[in-house]
């Protein structure tokens, strides 16, 4: 026994010996690129951070590390080195600025941050990751400077509205021009019952970055199409090393972002009858008979005392509904020297806030690397999505009074949703009491509207390195669409119930192809000289083509579809084109990494103008100043980051139709029973693209080790040959022609601030992102020196698109409850005339808007609030002009108003009596002018995230790479005076004046969700 022990003993000893005879200790020093100390730099032994230190005052450490051990050095804002220890003792190490080597996707290629002369904002994918937004613009709202993200619309799925520093057209397209991994993307809503966001094909998850281009020396490379600015989506991709494997799935519910306050059956008989008694009483009428009136107008024999008693049902709350909201998804990513992948599968659903609506997309996802040889790699990208919808029935078709977003408000509240067996009121249609007679609640139920849409975007890439520095890239991409919509009204609803069921069904087809050559040569002089030079070819082309028929009297309401139908109505088609071919050249000089000078030019040619200006060249020229490398600041301890910049270019808007500029004949209807055609767009040979020509200068800072950073821009950006319609002689046969004859400017200051407030060696760090832009839009330039459109009083010379053009109603009468107007010499009147009286009252584009994050992490806990705003917007409440009626006619109406009424003399209010009819004699109606124009400012806790990720020990423990929970609300708190559902919202059929409030639209959700990512 004794032997053993000793024999244990040796070997103990033996093991301890080896092991202090493999240590070896190490010292060094950590600095940046300036030469100056980092302190609190993280040094431990690659694979065991146990073994490790932290970096001095002076940026110095020493570390017992075993013999051959590789270190790793990390430290805040730094790129992480890992160093290989050898035989060495001594080690001196320079981290270089992590905002410095931070690349970022530009025209045609990539760039550092550094290097960047034009203005270009960036969002990482993981700020946009595990929203419940099926695209990616909806998430990106409120998180860069110059980018204003609107929605038009809550119905999941649904196309928003994206402005990049302004409003550039009124005829043309105010889109950017949208580019997923090099394919240039339909913008289109090619839905046609819905609203279908065209991007909505792309799982947000799978986006490794988004770029935008901002001013013409970022843009102008796009030529023609990059008016209004580009958007880059760049997907993720693997990278080398073992496979990982990671999981996603949240599930969570919505809920209607607002209810409105509406009467009851006792408040709407109080206001009604008082409508009828003034009326009365203004014509001298026995007031007596106000009650029988009231009655007769409710099909009701009751007395007052059972009119106390009278129900009253909600349609409001009957509309609206909860839903569900879930998302499952996976990918695998990794790969070698070469071959690298990047794959995913995701299911995403979600329901809207009001009946049958809702959103199903499928998508598959796979991004291929392969490193042919030594000089030749190729990229593959591959999206494979269908998305079906179902949508709110009258987005086409019927009108206000069976919409159940805006007639749930008006219908009378005496009338019960459902009999007493269940079954619906009012079907067959129109029999409830008041002016909306159709119980909406049935339509919804009952009607089916819907869309199927099949997508494939993909791409090709080659890369082949011609000689050192010299690469040829070739690319041929395809976005290929298919969509089936369906629309079924039943007969037991209005649409449809003298016709025995009506049905009408579309198919579409979108073929985009594109194919993109260039040469990129890079070269760098006497170590201070720095040439880039990138040189290409670019052809697109797009075909749109659909067909549709319609049908009636089906046998049931079972029987939905084209076979059951007895009496096919029509078949119709369509088939548009447009061609664009472009190149272009760009070459950048970089001296000492202190002074870029840039120069680019397109020439483009596009088949939708007129062939005397089918082609157009688009230059732009840039500079920058990298003040923070000149000697006087290059070891500043303050200023870490300082550059000046500046930029001038032209680009060009083509989003027109097809054959705007084309003489062309359509049907003309019938003469003696025969079928014609007639001349439908007078020829137009001189058509032009309006051009976007826009300066900018900059100024991008870091201070304190970059622990504060941003930029600030002020740009001008001026639309120049701008599309109008121009009014022609009646004898011409056209009222008008669309021509070059219009200008328009948006000037503006843009403004990110990122700053990282505490971060403690305890754990604790609190960041903030920040971002404004003040921006002025004005039309400059109107044909025949016109200071007002024809036809458009919102569009006139020295005010802003959308300007709010009405008479002013300034209150009540206290004395009579009578509403006030001033006349153009600001006197009170009662009855104004618009041509004389009416001013400008507002403008309905935002004055400034923007967002800002703070996020609170501590050892593995985070806490992200991230608000959004708009303010200096004002618009027509289209929904309360039916709904202050207050008693002017048989609608229900708002409680604040009727809370508000003015009711006895000497009353200061700011709401008119009830008048039935609202206009009293020798007055103008109650809803006139400005009353329905509202403040629609709003502040808004966007997204509100608690998340936790599992430790590194927990995750050994588990065998899992990583792990993540999470609890998320969106939309959870807006502060607005807007009267409405949601001040977000403009008028989607009026995209370019953003004044009116969508009343059809479905509102927004406020939404809930609890997620969990882990992986292997």
């Amino acid at each position: 026994m004794r032997k053993y022990l000793l024999l244990g003993f040796a070997l103990m000893f033996m093991i301890v010996f080896q092991t202090f005879a493999q240590e070896q200790t190490v010292s060094g020093k950590v600095t940046d690129r300036k030469g100056n100390a980092i302190p609190g730099a993280s040094v431990f032994v690659k694979g065991n951070p146990s073994i490790g230190v932290a970096t001095d005052a002076d940026g110095n450490y020493t570390l017992k590390v075993p013999t051959g051990a590789v270190i790793v050095i990390k430290a805040l804002d730094y790129v992480e080195q890992e160093i290989t220890v050898g035989n060495r003792s001594y080690i001196a190490t320079t981290l270089e600025d992590e905002k410095i080597e931070d690349i970022v996707v530009v025209g045609y290629r990539t760039e550092s941050r550094r290097e960047i002369t034009g203005a270009i904002s960036q969002v990482k994918g993981d700020v946009i990751q595990n929203l419940p937004m099926q695209s990616f613009d909806r998430a990106i709202q409120g998180r860069m400077a110059g980018v204003l993200v609107q929605g038009a619309s809550g119905t999941p799925g649904s196309a928003v509205r994206v402005r990049i520093r302004g409003i550039g057209s009124v005829l043309a397209g105010n889109e950017p021009l949208y580019i997923v991994d090099g394919v240039q993307m339909n913008n289109r809503d090619d839905s046609f019952n819905t609203s279908t966001n065209p991007l909505a094909f792309l799982n947000p998850n799978d986006i490794e970055s988004v770029e935008v281009l901002q001013d013409a020396a970022a843009a102008s490379i796009y030529g023609s199409q990059a008016a209004n600015g580009v958007v880059l989506i760049t997907t993720k991709r693997g990278k080398v090393g073992k496979a990982k494997l990671n999981f996603n799935y949240y599930r969570g519910f919505v809920e209607p972002i607002a209810q409105l306050p509406n009467l009851n059956s006792q408040q709407y008989r109080t206001i009604r009858m008082e409508a009828l008694g003034n009326q009365a009483a203004a014509a001298g009428a026995n007031t007596l008979n106000v009650l029988g009136t009231y009655l007769s107008e409710i099909r009701s024999t009751a007395t007052i005392d059972q009119l106390d008693l009278q129900p009253s049902y909600n349609w409001q709350n009957e509309n609206f509904q909860y839903g569900n909201i879930a998302n499952y998804e996976a990918n695998v990513s990794g790969g070698a020297e070469r071959v690298k992948y990047y794959v995913s599968a995701s299911y995403n659903q979600q329901d809207g806030n009001t009946r049958n609506v809702d959103f199903r997309r499928g998508n598959v996802k796979a991004n291929l690397d392969f490193q042919v040889s030594n000089k030749l790699s190729l990229e593959t990208n591959l999206t494979l999505a269908t998305i079906q919808q179902n949508a709110p029935f009258t987005r086409t078709v019927g009108n206000f009074l069976g919409d159940g977003n805006f007639a749930t408000l008006l219908i009378l509240p005496m009338n019960p949703i459902y009999l007493s067996d269940g079954s619906f009121n009012g079907v067959p249609p129109t029999n409830l009491i008041g002016i909306l007679n159709q119980n909406v609640i049935a339509n919804y139920v009952y009607n089916k509207s819907n869309n199927l849409t099949n997508q494939a975007v993909a791409n090709v890439t080659g890369n082949y390195e011609i000689a050192k520095g010299f690469t040829f890239r070739s690319l041929f991409g395809i976005d290929y669409k298919s969509t089936n919509g369906r629309q079924y009204r039943d007969p037991r609803t209005p649409d449809a119930f003298n016709r025995a069921g009506l049905l009408t069904e579309t198919s579409e087809r979108n073929v985009n192809w594109i194919t993109t050559q260039t040469l990129n040569y890079t070269k760098t002089f006497a170590e201070k000289h720095s040439v880039n030079a990138l040189a290409g070819v670019e052809f697109r082309e797009e075909i749109y083509q659909g067909v549709s028929f319609s049908a009636d009297q089906f046998p049931t309401p079972d029987f939905q579809y084209a076979n059951s139908a007895a009496n096919p109505l029509s078949v119709g088609g369509f088939w548009t084109s447009f061609r664009r071919l472009g190149t272009f050249a760009n070459v950048k000089y970089d001296f000492a990494k202190k002074y870029i000078l840039s120069g680019t030019v397109r020439y483009d040619g596009s088949s939708r103008f007129g062939i005397n200006n089918r082609w157009g060249w688009f230059p732009a020229v840039s500079a920058a100043w990298v003040i923070s490398e000149e000697n006087f600041l290059k070891n500043s301890n303050l200023i870490s980051d300082l550059k000046l910049r500046a930029s001038w270019g032209q680009t060009g808007n083509d989003q027109i139709g097809n054959f705007a500029a084309r003489g062309l004949y359509g049907s003309g209807g019938q003469y003696n029973g025969q079928g014609i055609i007639a001349p439908s767009n007078l020829s137009n040979p001189d058509l032009r693209w309006e051009k976007n020509e826009t300066a900018n200068i900059a100024l991008d800072f870091g201070f304190l080790r970059n622990r504060i950073q941003g930029s600030v821009d002020y740009f001008i950006r001026t639309s120049k040959d701008l599309l109008l319609e121009r009014p022609l002689p009646i004898t011409n046969g056209f009222s008008a022609i669309t021509q070059n004859v219009g200008e328009l400017q948006n000037r503006g200051i843009g403004f990110n601030l990122n700053t990282i407030n505490v971060d403690s060696k305890g754990g604790f760090k609190w960041t903030t992102n920040f971002n404004v832009t003040f921006i002025r839009n004005e039309v400059t330039k109107l044909f025949d020196d016109l200071k007002v459109l024809p036809g458009n009083t919102g569009i006139r010379v020295g005010h802003p698109l959308g300007t709010i053009f009405t008479t002013e109603y300034i209150g009540v009468n206290p004395a009579t409850g009578r509403p006030m107007f001033k006349d153009r010499n600001g006197n009170i009147i009662y009855q104004p005339v618009f041509a004389n009286d009416a001013r400008v009252i507002g403008d309905g584009f935002a004055e400034w808007y923007g967002g800002f994050t703070n996020v609170l992490s501590y050892k593995g806990f985070e806490l992200s609030a991230f608000f959004q705003y708009e303010f200096g917007r004002m618009a027509f409440n289209s929904l309360g002009s039916f709904f202050s009626e207050n008693g002017g006619r048989q609608f229900n109406g708002d409680t604040r108003i009727f809370e508000d009424r003015w009711m006895v003399p000497g009353q200061m209010t700011y709401v008119p009596r009830p008048f039935n009819g609202n206009t009293e004699p020798g007055g103008a109606s109650h809803l006139a002018g400005s009353r329905t124009v509202a403040d629609a400012s709003y502040i808004r806790l966007k997204q509100l995230t608690l998340a936790y990720t599992f430790q590194p020990d927990a995750l050994e423990r588990m065998k899992l790479s990583n792990v993540r929970i999470y609890l998320q609300a969106i939309n959870l708190l807006t502060f607005t005076k807007w009267p409405g559902f949601d001040p977000e919202f403009t008028d989607i059929t009026n995209l370019n004046n953003l004044t009116g409030g969508n009343n059809n639209a479905v509102p927004q959700s406020r939404q809930y969700t609890i997620g969990l990512q882990f992986g292997f």
